[in-house]
């Protein structure tokens, strides 16, 4: 006897999946920002450490933007991970699970996400806001302003949160859609 165990998280698409055309743009966006600020932030290092050995220092305040950019590539493609539910798990147990269980499992892991990131998105939020109101900015040649570092940052954890919720959602419409496997004979 050959028995179904129900749906992987790999035929979700098939289900009802909240899929908004805007925060898909929106992480894909994220995605290429951070591809190109990988590439960005290269050349720059490149740049930097072929100046520094030939002529001294020819990029003011490089280790501020390096760092700023480095802010960058891990924010703005959390979303995107998020959608994939490609975040790092510990799958010994959960992988056994089949069905609702397995659905039961997705949906505690996406309310503990939620839980951990509601806090964060609302501290970066607060950052932000005093970067703004302060006006801070970075000591060094170029006296850079924080704002624009602290904007992708909360722009990772918000598109993140708004994600997290609507695989919340999709869990909790999967587990409301889910039939359970018959058995062939």
């Amino acid at each position: 006897m050959e028995q179904e165990i129900g749906l992987p998280k790999e035929d979700l698409s098939d289900l009802r999946r909240l899929d908004p055309a805007i925060l898909v743009w929106l992480e894909k966006l994220g995605l290429w920002l951070s591809c190109a600020g990988i590439a960005v932030l290269g050349s720059m290092i490149i740049v930097t450490v072929v100046a520094r050995y030939f002529v001294g220092s020819i990029i003011p305040d490089d280790l501020i933007i390096a760092g700023e950019l480095m802010v960058t590539l891990v924010a703005l493609p959390w979303a995107f991970v998020t959608a994939d539910r490609g975040h790092i798990a510990v799958e010994l147990f959960t992988n056994w699970a089949t069905g609702r269980a397995r659905i039961l499992l997705d949906m505690f892991a996406a309310l503990v996400g939620l839980v951990m990131v509601v806090p964060l998105t609302y501290a970066t939020w607060m950052d932000l806001v005093t970067a703004i109101e302060y006006g801070s900015y970075f000591d060094g040649d170029l006296y850079l302003p924080e704002w624009p570092g602290r904007t992708m940052f909360f722009i990772g954890f918000a598109l993140m949160l708004v994600r997290m919720l609507l695989v919340l959602i999709t869990d909790l419409l999967r587990l409301y859609d889910y039939d359970e496997p018959k058995v062939k004979e």
